[in-house]
């Protein structure tokens, strides 16, 4: 048998009852079961409005004559507000449903103790309302814009950054150890996997023996490529699959780890990686030079491939790699931020949509 589908907001008016379910429940109380037919009438749990004559029938049939018309009349006119009232709170809940609906992919199946889906998300957000996670969302959005310089969508922002700091507190890090990080990348054991999707999925792994949290999170329409924030004194790094790119998922990897070491208890939302229309302040000028240094021997490989498209000059990928020392995906990585022949090069897709499948 199937369970009952959650509803995805609670209605509050089936909370009240009605003033005939109100007299109902006074005729149960006495026995009497057969109100129905003795009041001549079909359901009398469903009527909103009981007649004067109704209620004078009720009270001689319970022999309760002259008791029970103050009551009712009172009853229903608080039934009545009750309702108005529930209707304009289920409409606003609604609504604000609506707006939180896109973040429900990330909470997998770890919340699902609300008495609606509304509430669960509530539970995942740990806010007592709505508003709660509104106004947080928008301290987000703020941070983003004045990194950035551009709008984000705020539910979706803060919904992505929630799912790497709830993994986060799933990790049980050690103490995080900058040395061993760094020996981990200078011993480029990485490099051999550069074109392996799975072994990308795998870091969170490796990362976490030097007390580093590494979230690899679906992305969201317009929030981010990578954040780095620190908690507890260990930086938790946060990657999405934009564009479900493998070598733009290393890239963002890389800069944040050059936030990570060069800008210690730094957050950063990355609005934009190796984008024309970047405004990069001095810290994001480091984590690209540090990202660049790692994977792409340097700056001269970007250098080049927007010189030679300037001057006309045809290029492949195989031969950018060789003259430069890289991976070829990453000699592709910027023929095309360049659009230069893009349907002819590399590209290694990666999703991380798979650990969100129930």
């Amino acid at each position: 048998m199937n369970a009952p589908i959650k509803q995805n907001v609670f209605n509050p008016v089936t909370l009240a009852n009605t003033p005939g379910a109100e007299l109902a429940c006074i005729f149960e109380a006495h026995q009497i079961l057969d109100y129905n037919a003795r009041l001549g009438i079909i359901d009398l749990s469903r009527k909103e409005h009981l007649s004067n004559r109704l209620i004078l029938k009720a009270e001689q049939i319970l022999s309760m004559e002259g008791k029970l018309c103050e009551y009712l009349t009172r009853h229903e006119e608080l039934y009545k507000q009750h309702k108005l009232e529930s209707r304009q709170s289920f409409a606003l809940a609604k609504k604000q449903f609506a707006r939180l609906k896109p973040i429900l992919p990330l909470l997998k199946d770890e919340f699902t103790d609300g008495y609606d889906v509304l509430n669960d998300l509530l539970d995942y957000f740990d806010a007592d309302s709505p508003e709660e996670v509104f106004e947080q969302s928008e301290k987000q959005a703020a941070m983003f814009r004045k990194q950035n310089g551009a709008e984000p969508d705020p539910i979706n922002l803060y919904g992505w950054l929630r799912r790497g700091e709830l993994d986060y507190h799933r990790m049980n890090l050690p103490e995080y150890n900058e040395s061993a990080l760094h020996d981990w990348i200078d011993g480029r054991e990485w490099e051999s996997h550069l074109l392996d999707a799975a072994y990308f999925k795998r870091l969170p792994l490796i990362l976490a023996g030097f007390g580093v949290g590494l979230s690899l999170v679906p992305h969201l329409p317009k929030t981010v490529f990578g954040a780095i924030r620190w908690i507890e004194d260990h930086p938790l790094i946060e990657i999405s699959d934009r564009n479900y790119d493998l070598a733009s998922c290393w890239f963002t990897l890389f800069h944040e780890f050059g936030h990570t070491l060069l800008h210690r208890n730094t957050a950063v939302l990355e609005g934009q990686i190796n984008e024309k229309s970047a405004n990069y302040n001095r810290m994001e000028r480091e984590a690209n030079k540090f990202a660049n240094h790692y994977l792409f021997n340097g700056d001269d490989l970007r250098k080049a491939v927007f010189d030679r498209i300037k001057r006309g000059i045809p290029m492949t990928a195989k031969a950018l790699a060789e003259e430069f020392g890289v991976n070829p995906m990453f000699a592709s990585y910027w023929l095309l931020k360049g659009q230069y022949q893009p349907a002819f090069q590399l590209r290694y897709s990666i999703s991380f949509a798979e650990a969100y499948q129930k």
